[in-house]
Protein backbone atom coordinates (compact mmCIF):
# COMPACT_ATOMS: atom_id res chain seq x y z
CA UNK A 1 0.00 0.00 0.00
CA UNK A 2 1.42 3.68 -0.93
CA UNK A 3 1.42 6.58 1.52
CA UNK A 4 -0.99 8.92 0.54
CA UNK A 5 0.11 12.33 -0.53
CA UNK A 6 -1.51 15.69 -0.10
CA UNK A 7 -2.64 16.82 -3.47
CA UNK A 8 -2.77 20.75 -4.23
CA UNK A 9 -5.60 22.58 -5.77
CA UNK A 10 -4.70 22.11 -9.03
CA UNK A 11 -3.04 18.91 -10.21
CA UNK A 12 -2.51 17.11 -13.60
CA UNK A 13 -4.14 18.79 -17.06
CA UNK A 14 -5.89 21.59 -14.95
CA UNK A 15 -2.40 22.45 -13.97
CA UNK A 16 -0.90 22.43 -17.44
CA UNK A 17 -3.97 24.99 -18.34
CA UNK A 18 -4.01 26.85 -15.65
CA UNK A 19 -0.11 27.57 -15.51
CA UNK A 20 -0.29 27.98 -19.81
CA UNK A 21 -3.03 30.39 -19.14
CA UNK A 22 -1.43 32.67 -16.06
CA UNK A 23 1.43 32.91 -18.19
CA UNK A 24 -0.05 34.40 -21.44
CA UNK A 25 -2.46 36.96 -19.79
CA UNK A 26 0.69 37.97 -17.24
CA UNK A 27 4.32 37.27 -18.19
CA UNK A 28 5.81 35.58 -15.31
CA UNK A 29 2.30 34.64 -14.16
CA UNK A 30 3.33 30.74 -15.08
CA UNK A 31 6.14 30.82 -12.91
CA UNK A 32 4.65 33.01 -10.19
CA UNK A 33 2.08 30.20 -10.02
CA UNK A 34 4.33 27.13 -9.72
CA UNK A 35 5.94 28.59 -6.41
CA UNK A 36 8.77 30.35 -8.56
CA UNK A 37 8.46 33.77 -7.31
CA UNK A 38 12.01 35.09 -8.51
CA UNK A 39 12.19 33.76 -12.27
CA UNK A 40 8.44 35.34 -12.00
CA UNK A 41 9.41 38.90 -10.78
CA UNK A 42 12.25 38.52 -13.51
CA UNK A 43 10.37 37.68 -16.45
CA UNK A 44 7.95 40.31 -15.93
CA UNK A 45 10.11 43.03 -15.61
CA UNK A 46 12.62 42.28 -18.26
CA UNK A 47 9.71 42.04 -20.64
CA UNK A 48 7.52 44.80 -19.79
CA UNK A 49 10.54 46.47 -19.48
CA UNK A 50 11.61 45.64 -23.57
CA UNK A 51 7.07 46.25 -24.26
CA UNK A 52 7.16 49.62 -22.66
CA UNK A 53 10.78 50.61 -24.69
CA UNK A 54 8.64 49.77 -28.23
CA UNK A 55 5.81 51.32 -27.01
CA UNK A 56 7.37 54.28 -25.39
CA UNK A 57 10.02 54.26 -29.46
CA UNK A 58 6.95 53.43 -31.56
CA UNK A 59 3.78 54.20 -29.63
CA UNK A 60 0.85 52.55 -29.54
CA UNK A 61 0.18 53.39 -33.50
CA UNK A 62 3.14 50.05 -33.60
CA UNK A 63 1.03 47.54 -32.26
CA UNK A 64 -1.42 47.26 -35.60
CA UNK A 65 -3.83 44.59 -36.27
CA UNK A 66 -3.24 44.26 -39.67
CA UNK A 67 0.78 44.05 -39.38
CA UNK A 68 2.14 40.51 -39.55
CA UNK A 69 4.35 41.66 -36.51
CA UNK A 70 0.94 41.50 -34.43
CA UNK A 71 1.20 38.06 -34.50
CA UNK A 72 4.47 38.15 -32.56
CA UNK A 73 2.97 41.06 -30.19
CA UNK A 74 -0.04 39.35 -29.06
CA UNK A 75 1.88 36.53 -27.36
CA UNK A 76 2.90 38.88 -25.15
CA UNK A 77 -0.18 39.50 -23.66
CA UNK A 78 -4.10 40.20 -24.10
CA UNK A 79 -2.90 43.76 -23.72
CA UNK A 80 -1.21 43.95 -27.24
CA UNK A 81 -5.16 43.00 -28.26
CA UNK A 82 -6.46 46.18 -26.30
CA UNK A 83 -3.81 48.67 -26.83
CA UNK A 84 -4.37 48.22 -31.11
CA UNK A 85 -8.35 48.51 -30.40
CA UNK A 86 -7.27 51.66 -28.77
CA UNK A 87 -4.82 52.70 -31.29
CA UNK A 88 -7.37 51.61 -34.03
CA UNK A 89 -10.72 52.28 -33.18
CA UNK A 90 -10.91 54.81 -30.52
CA UNK A 91 -7.84 57.20 -31.02
CA UNK A 92 -7.04 56.33 -34.80
CA UNK A 93 -3.42 56.70 -34.34
CA UNK A 94 -0.99 55.44 -36.65
CA UNK A 95 2.83 55.51 -36.77
CA UNK A 96 5.52 55.93 -39.75
CA UNK A 97 8.92 55.10 -40.38
CA UNK A 98 12.20 53.96 -38.44
CA UNK A 99 10.44 54.65 -35.15
CA UNK A 100 6.96 52.49 -35.97
CA UNK A 101 9.67 49.70 -37.28
CA UNK A 102 11.71 49.90 -34.06
CA UNK A 103 8.41 49.54 -31.65
CA UNK A 104 7.01 47.15 -33.54
CA UNK A 105 10.49 45.13 -33.44
CA UNK A 106 10.39 45.56 -29.42
CA UNK A 107 7.35 44.54 -29.08
CA UNK A 108 7.18 41.49 -31.14
CA UNK A 109 10.59 40.31 -29.74
CA UNK A 110 8.54 40.41 -25.77
CA UNK A 111 5.98 38.77 -27.28
CA UNK A 112 8.31 35.79 -28.78
CA UNK A 113 10.29 36.29 -25.59
CA UNK A 114 7.12 35.18 -23.14
CA UNK A 115 6.20 32.42 -25.80
CA UNK A 116 9.38 31.07 -24.66
CA UNK A 117 8.48 31.64 -20.95
CA UNK A 118 5.14 30.23 -21.66
CA UNK A 119 6.39 26.94 -23.07
CA UNK A 120 9.08 26.64 -19.88
CA UNK A 121 6.25 27.39 -17.29
CA UNK A 122 4.06 24.57 -19.02
CA UNK A 123 7.08 21.94 -19.04
CA UNK A 124 8.06 22.45 -15.25
CA UNK A 125 4.07 22.26 -14.15
CA UNK A 126 4.58 18.89 -16.38
CA UNK A 127 7.33 17.68 -14.30
CA UNK A 128 5.84 18.85 -11.09
CA UNK A 129 3.17 16.20 -12.46
CA UNK A 130 5.34 13.44 -13.10
CA UNK A 131 7.14 13.47 -10.05
CA UNK A 132 4.19 13.27 -7.86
Amino acid sequence: MQPTTAKSPLSGHALLVATGACAWLIPGGGHWLLGQRKRAAIIFVSLVFAFAVGIFIGSIGAIDVKSPWFYAQILFSPVSWYLAHLSGAVYHLDSFGRAREMGEIYTGIAGMMNLLCIVNAVFMAHCKNESK
